[in-house]
């Protein structure tokens, strides 16, 4: 779609007047008052200066997982003060400067140039929510491996779980597998369609620190019957840390005639995402996690050849669209568009660090902060430790303290920021965390157990 500037716009719209004028009688042209020029906000354009003037553009990608003052360069990409340290990505990542930029740029764009827009197809629209939105669509296949087509931008990944659970024609007793415990945006719309439908769920129960990943692929083999239709997996479970060995579980489950929906939420962003490597039919995720892209925006994944036995729930012009499966489930009516150019803010920070990348820094940090933890008395690590199982995200405890009387305490006592999962807190580490931080963890962890078993 062609871009049209702000001043070709203005002309467009002149001439457009000067044709509209020529056609009125001469007495009503006398009669009509002149129209006022424009007359800049001098506050509004000293805000955009100033907002280009600082604007860092894109970080240099540092030297690998190790180069620290790589990292802290990097750091100063983002709005929190040194002091905190914010390992909480698994709930709302910290956006960069170019992603806070990107939007209320556009946002600033739209409110002061609301009036020349004409809703012409071939010019700038200034919402979202109708039209294809293919270029964002290609680019965020770049990042899963997927093609424009098989992407739907939604809201977040629990719109896109809906999309799914609701979509597919599944009867009274057919059967869905998932495990207990997940994310509420991973089951809600499987439960929702159990209640109204008769679709029965298996709901399989995982240890919540597997040794094996193995033995989760044998629970939803175990779980599995001839009505079994659909495999739900948590590529990453919000509350426990669980890596699940997806590409296993995909290829188990074809090889039956099942489909797999992935809840990728925990993991686009954080690890090297292949949806084709994976073998999955249907992945959803929140980029406001790890892929610090603004709340607002999400996408979802649909294998080509899976998107015709996949109804559209929710519904406008284009909802029967069978030419482009993704933009068939986009029609949720009128959407920001400077959520969107975060979004694409977003992926222009992340690509230039690239996937790879991203996973081996935060792999790194959280196994320092195991290593560290695990030399601390009185804490015990409850997140998987297999090789196969680790990511940037890691559950602890202290033995004597809930989960949120140690995410205060940490708080407190170091500025570092958990979030707390019942009896352990979270601790997600990511490109925008530092050693240090780790480290200042480790020793406040030291000291609170210290505190914790004196008082015993």
């Amino acid at each position: 779609m062609p871009v049209v500037t702000t001043a070709r716009r203005r002309f467009l719209a002149q001439l457009g007047a000067l044709g509209a004028a020529a056609a009125l009688p001469a007495r009503a042209l006398a009669a009509a008052p002149p129209i006022a020029p424009r007359v800049p906000d001098r506050r509004l354009e000293a805000l955009l200066a100033a907002l280009a003037a600082a604007r860092p553009g894109l970080p240099v990608a540092p030297a690998g997982p190790g180069d620290e003052p790589g990292w802290r360069a990097l750091r100063r990409h983002f709005l929190m003060p040194a002091g905190d340290a914010f390992f909480n990505a698994g709930t709302l990542g910290a956006s960069p400067r170019v992603v806070l930029d990107a939007v209320l740029a556009h946002q600033l764009h739209v409110e002061r140039d609301l009036a020349e827009w004409d809703y012409d197809p071939a010019h700038e629209q200034l919402y979202a929510g109708y039209y294809p939105e293919r270029e964002l669509r290609a680019r965020i296949g770049r990042l899963v491996n997927a093609d424009a087509d098989e992407i739907a931008l939604t809201g977040n990944a629990t719109t896109g779980m809906n999309l799914v659970a609701n979509g597919l024609d599944l009867g009274v007793g057919d059967e869905v597998v998932l495990a207990a415990g997940s994310h509420v945006g991973s089951r809600s719309g499987w439960e929702l369609r159990d209640k109204r439908c008769g679709v029965y769920l298996r709901v399989v129960a995982p240890p919540e620190r597997p040794a094996d990943p193995d033995a989760l692929v044998a629970l939803f083999e175990r779980a599995t019957s001839p009505r079994t239709r659909v495999w739900a997996i948590e590529h990453l479970t919000s509350a426990t840390g669980v890596r699940y060995p997806v590409e296993a579980l995909c290829r188990r489950a074809r090889e039956r005639g099942i489909l797999t929906v992935v809840d990728g939420a925990q993991t686009a962003g954080h690890l090297v995402v292949d949806v084709r490597a994976m073998g999955c039919d249907a992945f959803f995720t929140s980029p406001h996690k790890w892929l610090l892209a603004p709340p607002g925006t999400g996408f979802l994944f649909v294998r080509r050849d899976v998107q015709p036995r996949l109804w559209t729930t929710i519904a406008s012009q284009h909802w029967d669209d069978q030419q482009d499966g993704g933009f068939r489930l986009m029609q949720q009516g009128t959407a920001s568009r400077s959520v969107l150019e975060g979004l694409s803010a977003a992926l222009d920070f992340h690509f230039a660090l690239g996937s790879p990348l991203v996973e081996a820094r935060a792999i790194a940090l959280a196994d320092r902060l195991r290593a560290g933890l695990a030399a601390v008395p009185g804490v015990a690590i409850t997140s998987p430790t297999h090789p196969a199982m680790r990511t940037g995200t890691t559950l602890w405890q202290v033995a004597g303290l809930s989960g949120r009387e140690l995410q205060d305490r940490l708080w407190m006592l170091a500025r570092v920021r958990v979030r707390s999962q019942g009896a352990a807190v979270r601790q997600c580490c990511h490109v925008f965390n530092l050693a240090d931080e780790v480290d200042r963890t480790v020793e406040a962890a030291r000291r609170v157990s210290l505190g914790t078993r004196q008082q015993k």
